[in-house]
């Protein structure tokens, strides 16, 4: 017995060891006596010291009053004798530390007594605010994406897995049949598939969830009955937990190339197999077959033997793939495919399909005689005889090169907008920021010569202060307009001697350094590959931040050494066998929490209020942005009164 009970206290510590490392609180909650007990990770979600004393309300006080209704009806079904006895919803608290807003998710299974009262709630509850954040944000730059795509006339969808919230634009709507109004639901569009295919896309559904990419053709039912043919191609992604996913992709009405494809498939198939079955057929028919084929310029249309050699050859053929028919015939069809393909026996895969399923398709890169590539549509169709014997393929191929990179393109052009957003936003940020410091030292430089106009030796002294001052603004004048002019493609970086970089700042901030009695410790720093404008706005604001965030006479030290190739590795952002310098910049300021470290260069995120510490929020991800530009790298370590450490890698010259 001594045995059964340590080993039962054994596998209890293990659950509870497992449970609080998923950072999972647990709870119980008796709807008879109000009575709650918590974790301590729930505790610690809640932002409560483990055992403090909690009623029901106090705890309903600290929901937010928008989401107090969604929790009093999801109580009152998990308490309902009648329903399953799950208690599951999601909303948001007030921290008790902090009145911080952060999103949970709890769970719970009612256990009810012989009467059929609800006695006892036990359950489980998650953090998700970051979760919830990482919706947002990726919302946000799916918008431009998705008013790119709807102006290409293509539906688009946004599918949250773990809630089964769907959404669908205007466009998408109306390729399934419906109305542009309100209330469509995804399983009111789901419902319009044709029923044959519904198998098929159930399965290309379950099989992204498994590799990340959808990718169909079905048909659809209008409800005039009518069958359109559409094309799906969407990608599933997950937040950082690896609990959340979401798909999101776009809908394409094909139907009118399918209605070409399928009638040229069928008139095709019919041909070939009438001239197969019979001599006498095939003497009559061959004309009729060839004619037909020849005529036809935008597809090539190819008579494969049951191992894959071409038979016949059309105009259309010579035209896409550039070879004449004596060339050919008697050839293997994967002389059409990359290399790569070829490797890949993607060739057999495709003639393997159609002998399954009766026919294959596939869209992809193919090759011509002359080695060049087009981007090709094709469908290889199984052919039978009377015994349902297969006596060859017929492979139909159309060139959608110009459609191919008119989608490539307009990708591109999304991408290159957002780059060019950010640039623009870098560039408002310095015309803005920068050149206030040269600025306030020419006022405050002219204050004083206007008290001091009656001696000659100050006003001298202080009208070269406003002329350096005027040079300076001048030459960061330029070098903005300059950077300006250039893009993301034509940045050259250059040897930059960081020793400059940080004379020219202490320079800009000679004002702000005498004011707060900044001390700047540097030893010599090192050469490196950079741009000298960004370098140097990457100094302005690390040594403009230390100062601004410490609440005593800011020290500033700066030291760099030169990183081994195996610390180069630990980092994903640097290039692999390139030579990088390691720049610290350590202060004594306020500093902050270390979870917060990643967050603190996002553009527009601060971990502290506007009114004690005033700033934009950008100065941060400019940093990131510059060190992204050279191939670089910036991290921060920090405790909370213990100052913070930025450290900058940089390519260096050798």
């Amino acid at each position: 017995m001594e045995d059964i009970h340590k080993r039962i206290v054994e596998n209890e510590a293990r659950l509870r060891i497992a449970i609080e490392s998923s950072q999972l609180g647990t709870w119980e909650f008796s709807p008879f006596t109000g009575e709650m007990t918590w974790s301590n990770e729930c505790y610690a979600i809640h932002g409560l010291a483990p055992g403090t004393p909690i009623d029901l309300t106090a705890f309903e006080q600290h929901i937010h009053p928008e989401d107090r209704g969604a929790v009093s009806a999801a109580r009152a079904r998990a308490i309902d004798p009648k329903g399953t006895g799950e208690y599951d919803v999601i909303y948001r608290i007030y921290r008790f530390d902090n009145s911080q807003l952060r999103w949970i998710h709890p769970k719970a299974k009612v256990s009810f007594n012989a009467n059929g009262e609800a006695e006892r709630f036990v359950g489980s509850v998650v953090d998700i605010t970051e979760y919830k954040i990482f919706e947002d944000s990726l919302r946000a730059s799916e918008q431009r994406a998705r008013i790119a795509i709807e102006a290409a006339n293509m539906g688009t969808f946004d599918w949250n897995l773990s809630t089964s919230e769907f959404y669908s634009s205007e466009r998408l709507i109306e390729i399934f049949g419906f109305e542009a109004l309100p209330g469509v639901t995804h399983e009111m569009l789901v419902a319009r598939l044709h029923p044959d295919d519904k198998p098929m896309r159930d399965k290309a559904v379950a099989d992204s969830l498994k590799n990340g990419a959808l990718q169909y053709e079905a048909r659809i039912v209008w409800p005039d009955a009518s069958v359109r043919w559409i094309k799906v191609h969407g990608k599933v992604i997950q937040a950082n937990d690896r609990r959340i996913k979401r798909m999101y992709g776009i809908v394409v009405d094909v139907t009118e190339q399918k209605n070409e494809e399928v009638l040229l498939e069928k008139l095709v198939a019919e041909r070939t197999l009438s001239l197969m079955q019979s001599n006498e057929e095939l003497k009559k028919s061959e004309e009729r077959y060839t004619r037909m084929t020849e005529e036809v310029q935008d597809y090539a249309i190819l008579l494969l033997s049951n191992d894959g050699y071409v038979l016949n050859w059309n105009q259309g053929a010579e035209r896409i793939k550039g070879y004449r028919e004596s060339e050919i015939i008697g050839k293997h069809f994967r002389i059409f495919y990359l290399p790569e393909d070829q490797q890949n026996k993607l060739p057999e895969a495709l003639i393997r399909e159609a002998v399954d399923t009766g026919r294959s398709m596939h869209e992809g890169w193919r090759i011509r005689k002359d080695n060049t590539i087009f981007w090709g549509s094709s469908v290889i169709t199984a052919l039978h005889d009377s015994d349902n014997h297969i006596v060859g393929f017929t492979k139909v191929t159309r060139d959608l090169t110009e459609r191919k990179l008119a989608e490539d393109q307009l990708r591109q052009y999304n991408r290159e907008l957002e780059a060019q957003n950010k640039e623009l936003e870098q560039f408002a940020y310095i015309a803005s920021h920068d050149l206030q410091e040269p600025l306030r030292k020419i006022r405050t430089f002219t204050e004083v010569l206007e008290k001091n106009i009656g001696d000659p030796d100050q006003a001298k002294k202080y009208l070269e202060k406003i002329s350096s001052s005027a040079r300076r603004m001048t030459q960061l004048v330029q070098s903005v307009l300059d950077y300006s002019r250039l893009s993301a493609k034509e940045l050259v970086l250059e040897r930059v001697d960081l020793n400059q970089m940080l004379t020219n700042v202490k320079t800009d901030l000679e004002l702000l350094i005498a004011e707060r009695q900044v001390t700047i410790r540097s030893g010599r720093l090192p050469v490196v590959k950079g741009i000298p404008v960004q370098l140097q706005q990457l100094f302005f604001n690390l040594i403009s931040n230390a100062v601004k965030f410490s609440d005593k006479m800011p020290v500033i030290e700066i030291h760099s050494r030169k990183l081994k190739p195996r610390e180069s590795r630990a980092y994903k952002e640097l290039e692999p066998g390139m030579d990088y310098v390691e720049l610290e910049f350590r202060d004594n300021g306020i500093g902050f929490e270390q979870q917060y470290a990643d967050r603190i260069f996002t553009i527009f995120q601060r971990l502290h209020g506007q009114k004690s510490y005033p700033g934009t929020g950008i100065g941060l991800a400019l940093c990131q942005k510059i060190a992204d530009n050279h191939h670089g790298h910036i991290r921060a370590e920090s405790e909370p009164g213990k100052g913070a450490s930025f450290f900058v890698y940089l390519l260096t010259v050798n």
